[in-house]
């Protein structure tokens, strides 16, 4: 049994690694083909315009712990939205790099909070928050197609992957959501009974997979308000990325009104949830970001510069979160954590 898991192990992160190059490969190769000099050119319009981009990627960072912290109330009563915003920076970082598709930093939260969260606790209120991170991303999908549509600007290009992109999402987020709610346990069995591999797996885990899935029952029975209120900071959250999109483009010289502006940011947004599996979303980001603005009619140049810039911008914030992981773990930082409860 260990040889299957270590084997298991060993072939999940042969994937991821490949999964990185091949993204790596083409972000290299849409600058090289794009002209690394013109891209240099382009993007040195910004200056201190950066730093208003960087003021939106940390709005949104911001808005998306207020959803946390709001999921886990009572046990967040006494630590300071300062230090969980920190931890969402840390884990946000750890996500932009280290091949481990989007779920590497979340890790980073579970361990940076366990001085007053159980694990089960922990876990609960992570995997409740991406789940409200990505239904969130249902309605402001709809919302961005619709417009387009009405505005009459909808590519035709991008009719079919706009309705695949909404699709996959929303089956998997009802996929998600049901398995949460119907308690994990019940249905991971009933998946089990053709994978004998993952039946032993859950059979030696079976106590932690029922607490895990009260803890997650829990969650999901506070106030509606609550709940909503959750939804609500992750959905303004994808609004702050609206903003950033109508600033990077006015930059480049190419201004965006504010439908166009939600069409791009709402299309983009589904293409990250489908490839969510993509470590970093490296190449897939700046590719997506080339296809849907040259679809509108803008120059291939201004989509990728607008996909490099928010990569740039990711970039920044994972050096600083790299900075802040060092510090709290090696630092005053790790006195600080224990005084931010209590």
């Amino acid at each position: 049994m260990n040889g299957e898991d270590s084997r298991s192990g060993l072939l999940q992160k042969a994937l991821k690694g490949a999964l990185v190059l091949i993204g790596i490969a083409l972000f290299c190769y849409l600058v090289i083909d794009m002209g690394a000099a013109t891209i240099v050119a382009q993007l040195s319009r910004f200056g201190w315009w950066f730093a208003a981009v960087c003021v939106l990627g940390a709005s949104w960072l911001l808005l998306q712990t207020l959803a946390w912290r709001t999921m886990q109330r009572e046990q967040f009563k006494n630590v300071s939205l300062v230090f969980l915003f920190n931890v969402k920076l840390i884990s946000d970082a750890l996500n932009t790099l280290l091949p481990s598709a989007n779920l590497g930093g979340e890790t980073a939260r579970l361990y940076f909070t366990s001085r007053f969260l159980s694990k089960k606790e922990g876990l609960a209120g992570v995997i409740a928050d991406k789940t409200f991170e990505y239904a969130a991303g249902i309605p402001f999908m709809v919302f961005g197609f619709l417009v387009a549509w009405l505005g009459g600007f909808f590519p035709k290009p991008l009719v079919l992957p706009a309705v695949l992109c909404l699709v996959i999402s929303l089956a998997g987020i009802v996929i998600f959501a049901s398995f949460q709610l119907k308690g994990m346990h019940p249905v991971l069995a009933a998946v089990s009974r053709f994978m004998p591999p993952l039946r032993r797996w859950i059979g030696e885990r079976e106590r932690q997979i029922r607490a895990l899935g009260v803890h997650l029952v829990r969650l999901y029975r506070v106030r509606p308000s609550r709940t909503l209120a959750a939804w609500g900071f992750h959905f303004l959250a994808r609004l702050t990325g609206v903003l950033e999109t109508i600033l990077v483009m006015h930059v480049l010289g190419s201004p965006v009104d504010l439908p166009r502006a939600l069409f791009i940011t709402a299309m983009i947004a589904g293409v990250n949830t489908v490839f969510f599996l993509m470590p970093g979303q490296w190449g897939v980001a700046e590719g997506s970001h080339l296809f849907i603005l040259q679809s509108m009619g803008y120059p291939p140049l201004v989509g990728l510069s607008l996909g490099i810039i928010k990569r740039i911008r990711k970039l920044a914030f994972a050096v600083f979160g790299l900075l802040l992981y060092s510090w709290y773990r090696h630092g005053r930082g790790a006195a600080r954590i224990k005084k931010s409860h209590g």
